[in-house]
């Protein structure tokens, strides 16, 4: 439900009020340009230019849309800097040159044209993040150190080249554990995309293995026609010596237990109580929940669990939905580090994005995490 206002009831309405901003900016601005043209004239004018803005952005997972939606943005604040300008002037209009270069739009599209810029380098310049975790338990005395990457959505911003080098740079993080932590392919991946995908990632290097859960695209939930079946992403999963944990646990070194969660948004999914996951394990050990999308905290945290590693939100990616997840609390963590009771929750902010190969907000990392005595 909340995907659903997220990604496609807001973005519907977004491009009903930007249709409506954008016609009575043009229509000023030729106004402002074209005063010898008729009032009827004027406004033909304007309808047509906004029309030509306005169209491509239906297809509202296109790169259109998400410029349009950033010019609109640099609009209005420049709208709500020259009314502060006017009051403090205590003046009706801007005159002269200055008018002209507001009613044009240009620094508009001058800061769309640099945001877009660095939402593009953004999402393809991968980032290290690092936290250290320290644990009550006795585990050995040099720690484990942990590698956490999601949210691939494979296709949309890396190739074989771009994720091989990701993973040359997680090998050389000599990590105990890598966890792949959902969403690595979706709806769009091709079928020969999403075995690259997997055979890449298996190559990681780590002390005892690669650990995988599934996030909400991976099954093609949101596909009417998939481009592969779930029964074949499995088993090039497990061709590819990552092992999947779903509603599953592993204990590692007896020191730390995986518990691998099933996502919670999957179709007909059948998500086990976290309870039943625990039962049979040693409360001595370290016990770490592989859940896709940042929930059921006070659960994890109830039954024992001492630390969460998270994907889904993205950050945001798109400015402002990182803004409105934070506000609203869509997910019970968009980004980084937080500490709830004895319970450590990390979010990432994804290898890369999904829908649009641009991010505006956040960077694209991969994230280590050194679990210390």
């Amino acid at each position: 439900k909340m995907q659903m206002i997220t990604w496609v009831i807001l973005p519907v309405l977004c491009v009903i009020a930007v249709a409506v901003y954008l016609y009575r900016k043009v229509k000023a601005a030729v106004k402002c340009f074209l005063p010898a043209y008729s009032l009827k004239r004027q406004r033909i004018f304007a309808g047509i230019i906004s029309l030509l803005l306005i169209i491509p952005a239906v297809r509202i997972y296109g790169m259109w849309f998400i410029i349009l939606l950033h010019f609109t943005v640099f609009l209005l604040l420049l709208d709500a800097v020259v009314f502060l300008i006017k009051k403090l002037k205590k003046q009706n209009q801007l005159t002269g040159l200055w008018n002209k270069i507001y009613r044009s739009g240009v620094i508009a599209i001058l800061l769309t044209a640099v945001l877009i810029g660095y939402g593009r380098y953004n999402i393809f310049h991968v980032v290290r993040t690092e936290y250290n975790i320290q644990t009550q338990k006795n585990i050995r005395e040099e720690g484990y150190r942990i590698v956490l990457l999601s949210d691939l959505h494979y296709g949309v911003s890396m190739n074989d080249n771009n994720l091989q080098d990701v993973v040359n740079r997680i090998s050389a993080e000599q990590a105990d554990i890598v966890v792949l932590d959902g969403d690595i392919v979706d709806e769009n991946t091709t079928s020969e995309q999403m075995q690259s995908a997997f055979r890449i990632l298996g190559q990681a290097d780590s002390t005892y293995g690669v650990y995988y859960v599934y996030g909400n695209h991976d099954k093609n939930n949101y596909a009417a026609k998939p481009n592969y079946s779930a029964e074949k992403m499995e088993d090039t999963i497990t061709q590819a010596g990552i092992q999947i944990l779903e509603d599953e646990t592993t204990v590692i070194n007896q020191e730390i237990a995986l518990i691998g969660r099933a996502d919670r948004g999957g179709r007909n999914a059948k998500r086990k109580d976290i309870s039943s996951l625990v039962k049979e394990l040693n409360p001595e050990q370290e016990w770490i929940v592989l859940d896709h999308q940042p929930s059921e905290y006070k659960k994890a945290e109830n039954t024992g669990c001492d630390m969460i590693l998270s994907g889904h939100t993205h950050a945001g990616q798109i400015w402002p939905v990182g803004l409105f997840a934070s506000l609203f609390h869509f997910d019970e963590l968009n980004y980084g580090e937080q500490k709830q009771g004895n319970l450590d929750a990390i979010v990432t902010s994804g290898i890369a994005g999904w829908g649009y190969p641009i991010r505006t907000e956040k960077h694209s990392e991969y994230v280590v995490v050194n679990l210390i005595s």
